[in-house]
């Protein structure tokens, strides 16, 4: 029998919100107390059918609630997710953590502050071949990612495919290698927006290894694949398909597909398991600040064009 149920809201209710909303309303153990989004249209038949009470505001539930997640615009990630951690409500914020490394600072300074959770959702390391990826990958000498997709009028894009689709992979890279960057560089390209739609980046870390991260919202297909060089082995993975293929430098290949729960439904179970104090953080304040201030170097390091005006 389950005795306490921890109270959550989540603030925002686009695509990916809905996601958060559907999954928190199918724990046993939570109980989705509020939705909020600025957006009055479709608000009240959300919130309707999660039996959950609809804001516009999300200051009106400070205090209120156990939990939020904070899948709003990256704009408004500090404003937002700061309220909370004020209030003393556990956090998840999506990532970019924040729009600038000097927010992520003061939000992991005031979750420390408020001795409250701060998760950054990187779901991509919530994906279980991830995981069996982190196992395998030992003293990376070497990693090649490559993170793309069509161009996609749709799509919200308040930020570049940096912080957009590369983000992801420079926090696998630190979390795959335990070592400093000493030296960023890179190239992007901007083409529909205002901001970077592909780019090109090279990280050195102090350990040696060095990662080329290719992102593009603007490819021909969608893919996702990381490739690990290791002193014995080459470890591939398929970000989509989930599966491994490792290619020993003596022996056979290996390859495998990784099933496990859907990763923003693993990734929300543990938010929960750490606010209730049964884990740790995977994806901390600390490990998102950390993946912000290498893409910030990166986008101050890269030289930035764009397409050649049409006549």
């Amino acid at each position: 029998m389950i005795h306490h149920r921890t109270k959550v809201a989540v603030i925002g209710l686009g695509q990916w919100g809905r996601n958060h909303a559907r999954i928190y309303a199918g724990m046993p153990d939570v109980h989705l107390a509020a939705v909020v989004d600025v957006n009055s249209a479709d608000l009240r038949g959300f919130a309707h059918r999660y039996k959950a009470e609809a804001f516009t505001d999300y200051r009106k539930l400070l205090g209120r609630v156990d939990a939020v997640s904070v899948v709003v615009p990256t704009n408004l990630h500090f404003e937002v997710a700061s309220a909370f951690l004020e209030a003393e409500s556990h956090v998840l914020v999506e990532k970019p953590m924040t729009a600038t490394t000097a927010e992520a600072a003061t939000l992991v300074e005031l979750a420390r502050r408020k001795n409250r959770v701060l998760l950054v959702g990187h779901v991509e390391r919530f994906k279980p071949a991830v995981r069996r990826l982190a196992e395998l990958a030992r003293k990376p000498i070497f990693i090649q990612a490559r993170r793309v997709r069509p161009y996609d009028r749709a799509r919200t894009m308040d930020v570049g495919v940096v912080m957009d689709l590369m983000i992801h992979d420079i926090d696998i890279v630190l979390s795959l290698v335990r070592g400093r960057i000493v030296e960023v560089g890179g190239l992007a390209v901007r083409v529909h927006n205002s901001q970077e739609d592909l780019a090109v980046a090279h990280l050195t870390l102090s350990t040696g290894c060095v990662a080329w991260l290719l992102a593009s919202r603007v490819s021909a297909d969608k893919a996702a694949e990381i490739e690990v060089t290791t002193p014995d082995r080459v470890i591939r993975l398929d970000y989509l398909k989930q599966r491994l293929a490792i290619h020993p430098f003596h022996g056979e290949v290996e390859d495998m597909a990784i099933h496990g729960d859907e990763p923003l439904l693993a990734e929300l179970r543990h938010f929960i398991n750490c606010v209730n104090g049964e884990e740790q953080p995977l994806v901390s304040g600390e490990d998102g600040l950390q993946a912000l201030e290498v893409a910030h170097r990166l986008l101050q390091q890269m030289a930035t064009v764009a397409p050649p005006v049409r006549v």
